[in-house]
């Protein structure tokens, strides 16, 4: 079985990517991996409070 990792992502650079649960956990470190290979990131969340501290 092959491995995937954050540095097996391409250049997202122009990509759009939305994605839940983005306050916490593995919403979180998804949407961070995603915004550092250049996607522009929208968060959905259930707490807008908490979705703005917890940027990418």
């Amino acid at each position: 079985m092959s491995r995937s990792s954050p540095a097996h992502l391409p250049d997202l650079t122009g990509r759009t990517a939305a994605v839940t649960g983005a306050d916490s956990s593995l919403g979180l470190v998804t949407a961070r991996v995603l915004a550092e290979h250049g996607a522009l990131v929208v968060l959905a969340v259930r707490n807008p409070e908490k979705g703005k501290r917890r940027r990418p």
